[in-house]
């Protein structure tokens, strides 16, 4: 398949643009989903991951996968790096994008996020400003941030590698980064901030 990349723009915007590259997280074991989860399929028979990285490159100039985890062959070309070593979790997959390209922010996404819209990154990157480091959603159906679909700036990688440090490595810490802020996502964008983690939420899903 080949990936389609977004269109060209006026130099200004492009410019702007090319501060933020995609991150996919695909190094989770999908235990509880008993299978590897980016490489589920849609209704078109689209792997979860295709539909994710395709999304993010209508928004961003480029895209780095994060993990372990199998790619399909449709994007073999993408470039795939490790974890942090001696962490684990999503916020080892943040710091080692952070290591890896320090000149860029980050919007980073995870594989079992299937619903990953351009219309819910135009909103999420709307949120920055020069003095946020990172825009982590509110989610207001689940009481919950959401720092699996959240943009992060490299202001806030001292934050990310004093975390890895600690005996607590969440990264739902990341709200407390000097200058994080968490907005409230719009009702009519929240299903793009919807994870799928078990064989039930994808029965009961009910998404294609």
């Amino acid at each position: 398949m080949a990936i389609t990349r977004f269109p060209k723009m006026n130099d200004a915007a492009e410019k702007y643009l090319q501060k933020v590259w995609g991150c996919v997280l695909i190094g989770g074991r999908s235990s509880r989903m008993g299978r590897a989860k980016q490489l589920l399929t849609d209704a078109a028979g689209k792997t979860w991951l295709e539909r994710i990285v395709s999304a993010l490159l209508t928004r961003v100039p480029d895209v780095v996968l994060v993990g372990a985890g199998e790619v399909p062959a449709a994007l073999q070309d993408l470039r795939v790096i490790g974890d942090a070593e001696g962490a684990a979790g999503p916020l080892a997959g943040l710091a080692a994008v952070m290591r890896y390209k320090a000149d860029v922010s980050w919007l980073l996404t995870a594989c079992d996020m299937p619903l990953v819209s351009a219309e819910a990154m135009d909103w999420l990157l709307m949120q920055r400003a020069p003095e946020v480091t990172a825009v982590v959603p509110y989610n207001p159906d689940t009481l919950r941030h959401e720092p699996l679909f959240s943009w992060y700036d490299g202001q806030c990688a001292p934050y990310v590698e004093t975390l890895l440090k600690s005996a607590e490595q969440r990264i739902t810490r990341l709200i407390d980064c000097p200058g994080a802020v968490s907005p409230p996502i719009p009702s009519h964008l929240l299903s793009a901030w919807r994870n799928i983690n078990t064989p039930e939420q994808l029965e009961q899903s009910n998404i294609w």
